[in-house]
C-alpha cells in the first residue's frame, strides 16, 4: 500500500535524493507553485544517503520530479489527474508561468528519466520484465476500442487503422509487428476521445511515429532500436501528428483545455492541507480490527508540506492569465 515516489534536488552542491511514501499522486501540487516551493517540499522528505541503491526501480516507482537548480530544468511524471492528454497538457503550460525560465520535461521513460536527468544509468532503475512486455500479443481490433490507436500505410500508400484494446504499445513489436497485423482493419475511423498511445507505420518511407498519453518503461529509449534501419521520431503526446498522417481517414476530438485548466486547478485546491498518513494509518487500524500487525517502516515517510498563501495565490493568477489566452 502506497504511492510511491522519489524526488531529486539538484544545486551547487550536487544531487541529492528523496523518498516519499505517498506523494506520486500529489505531484500536480508540490510542483504547481513553483521551483521555491517544490524544492521546499522534497527537502522535507526521507534522504535517500545511497544515490546509487536508494532508487525505487519501475515497478514500484509510481511518480516523481527532478528539480535541477543549476540548469533550471524540471522532469517529472506521476499524478492520476495527469492520465488524460488535455490536464497534463494544461498542467505543463501552467507550469510555465509558475517556473519562469525553467525548462519543463514530461518523463515519458517514468523513473528512467528522472535517472538519467541526474547522471544515473537507467539500468539501475529499470526492474521490468522486458521480456514480457515484448512478447507477441494477439491482437484484436474492434471500431469502438481506443485505448491504442495503430495505423498502417502499405507500400501502395494505402492506410489502414486499428484502434486496439490493451496497454501494450505496438512499438515494441519492430517491423515485425507488419506480420502479424489483425484482419479486421478500417479505413476510417471517428474517435469519441483521443486513445492512451498510439504508433503510425509507413512502410514506403520506412518511418515510425510513436506517441504516449503517459508513461511506457523502457520504450522510448529503446525504440530506435527496436526497429533498426527505419526512421523513428518519438512525438511526446502530440496525437495530432498521427492525425495528420492519417489524411483525414482518421478524426481526433477536440480537447477541452479550459475545461481541463479548471479541473486541474479545482483538484489540487481541494488537495491542499490533507496529509495522506494518518488517513491511512487510520484505515490500517480499522482493517486490523485489533490483530497484531506489522507496518512497512516506510509506511509513514511523508512528510505534508504545501504551497504557503502567498505562492497558492500566485497560482491563482498564472491560472487565471493561462485562461485568458485560450
Amino acid at each position: 500500500m502506497g504511492q510511491r515516489a522519489n524526488f531529486v534536488v539538484v544545486d551547487d552542491q550536487g544531487w541529492r535524493l528523496h523518498y516519499s511514501h505517498w506523494a506520486a499522486n500529489q505531484v500536480c501540487q508540490i510542483l504547481i507553485a513553483g521551483p521555491a516551493a517544490a524544492t521546499r517540499f522534497i527537502e522535507a522528505q526521507r534522504p535517500c544517503p545511497d544515490r546509487e541503491n536508494d532508487w525505487l526501480d519501475d515497478v514500484w516507482a509510481e511518480g516523481g520530479a527532478v528539480v535541477d537548480h543549476t540548469v533550471r530544468r524540471l522532469v517529472f511524471y506521476g499524478d492520476d489527474l495527469m492520465l488524460d492528454i488535455a490536464p497534463k497538457r494544461m498542467f505543463l503550460r501552467l507550469l510555465e508561468l509558475t517556473w519562469p525560465g525553467w525548462e519543463i520535461r514530461w518523463a515519458y521513460d517514468g523513473i528512467g528519466d528522472l535517472a538519467a536527468a541526474v547522471g544515473v544509468d537507467r539500468s539501475v532503475v529499470r526492474q521490468a520484465n522486458e521480456d514480457e512486455r515484448r512478447m507477441p500479443q494477439e491482437l484484436e481490433t474492434g471500431p469502438d476500442w481506443d485505448t491504442h490507436l495503430l495505423t498502417v500505410r502499405d507500400a501502395d500508400g494505402e492506410l489502414t487503422v486499428y484502434p486496439l484494446m490493451g496497454d501494450c504499445h505496438t512499438g515494441w513489436q519492430g517491423p515485425a509487428l507488419l506480420e502479424r497485423l489483425p484482419e479486421q482493419g478500417l479505413r476510417t475511423l471517428e474517435l469519441t476521445e483521443p486513445p492512451q498511445s498510439g504508433l503510425h507505420v509507413d512502410v514506403r518511407e520506412r518511418t515510425v511515429e510513436a506517441w504516449l498519453g503517459y508513461t511506457s518503461t523502457g520504450l522510448v529509449p529503446e525504440l530506435p532500436g527496436l526497429w533498426p534501419g527505419w526512421r523513428v521520431r518519438f512525438c511526446e503526446d502530440r496525437f495530432e501528428e498521427q492525425e495528420a498522417r492519417c489524411g483525414g481517414a482518421v478524426t481526433f476530438p477536440a480537447l477541452d483545455l479550459r475545461g481541463a485548466l479548471k479541473e486541474v486547478v479545482e483538484s489540487v485546491s481541494r488537495r491542499l492541507g490533507h496529509d495522506p498518513v494518518p488517513d491511512m494509518l487510520d484505515l490500517v487500524r480499522r482493517h486490523a480490527a485489533g490483530q497484531d500487525m506489522e507496518l512497512n517502516p516506510l509506511f509513514t515517510a511523508h512528510r505534508q508540506v504545501d504551497p504557503t498563501p502567498q505562492e497558492w495565490a500566485e497560482v491563482l493568477r498564472s491560472a487565471a492569465e493561462l485562461a485568458e489566452r485560450l
